[in-house]
């Protein structure tokens, strides 16, 4: 069942602006230089209809902010860096670059994990974010090493292990708050009314049917639904269509565990 419709308009289109907002299209985002004479484009959504016993939309004071910067990841492992990337953008004006991307990877990268390169550790971008300024906060329902369950090798498992180690160590030294419980959706709610950027890890089982970890940093959120910006474009997909993506609450709730384990960790961050 489809939440929304979308529509993109001219900014000087003062006419379709009108009729838009007349039938019912709030305005949601914004994309710069989208038509081919350079001209930006606004972005409306009107929503189809409303879970029985819910109030209408953006009552609950959370809409998707128009402040977070979108950016895609340039690699198929470096979903992690390109989330950071957007909080970067928002919250300190950070230009993003292929090369601080690739530069956080390193720096919050697991070694191992599923099939490939590894993925980044919560413990991992929190630090990275720190180094670059940013106040950072950990949600984590688990206290072992992450991850040594998705590879076989147990070589691999002992890297993993290491890493996570040096991670909970780091974080202890730099005074980075590590909350071993789980981050519920209102504490999501309370972190973006606070002006801070929430990445969580998330299965992409029910976006693609892969079961794969995947960061993604959340840009708003209402009654019914929580916004997401996903980094990464599936192939039959543009860029558009994976900015402020509306995920119901009951399914986010879904998609935001990760492995047999069922891990569920999200990063909060925020200027000093």
């Amino acid at each position: 069942r489809r939440l929304f419709l979308r529509l993109e308009v001219r900014r000087d289109n003062t006419a379709a602006i009108a009729l838009y907002e007349r039938l019912g299209y709030r305005l949601f985002a914004q994309t710069a230089d989208y038509y081919e004479d350079h001209e930006d484009a606004l972005r409306y959504q009107k929503r189809l209809h409303y879970q029985p016993g819910n109030p209408p939309a953006n009552q609950r004071g959370n809409p998707a902010p128009q402040h977070l910067p979108w950016v895609q990841q340039t690699t198929p492992f470096t979903c992690g860096p390109a989330c950071l990337l957007m909080a970067l953008a928002a919250l300190k004006q950070q230009t993003p670059t292929t090369t601080e991307e690739l530069l956080l990877w390193r720096e919050a990268t697991t070694i191992f994990m599923t099939a490939g390169h590894g993925g980044c550790h919560p413990l991992g971008l929190a630090l990275a974010a720190r180094q670059r300024g940013l106040n950072a906060r950990v949600w984590c329902n688990q206290t072992g090493p992450l991850f040594v369950d998705s590879v076989r090798d147990s070589d691999k498992k002992t890297v993993i292990t290491t890493v996570h180690d040096h991670f909970v160590s780091e974080c202890a030294q730099q005074g980075i708050p590590v909350h071993y419980e789980d981050f519920g959706a209102n504490e999501v709610d309370k972190a973006i009314t606070a002006g801070s950027i929430v990445l969580v890890l998330i299965s992409t089982w029910r976006l693609d049917g892969r079961k794969a970890p995947h960061w993604v940093a959340i840009s708003g959120s209402d009654n019914e639904c929580f916004y997401i910006h996903d980094p990464d474009p599936g192939e039959d997909q543009v860029p558009m269509d994976c900015q402020h993506v509306p995920i119901t609450r009951e399914k986010f709730d879904q998609m935001r565990q990760y492995g047999q384990a069922k891990l569920r960790t999200a990063v909060i961050l925020s200027r000093p």
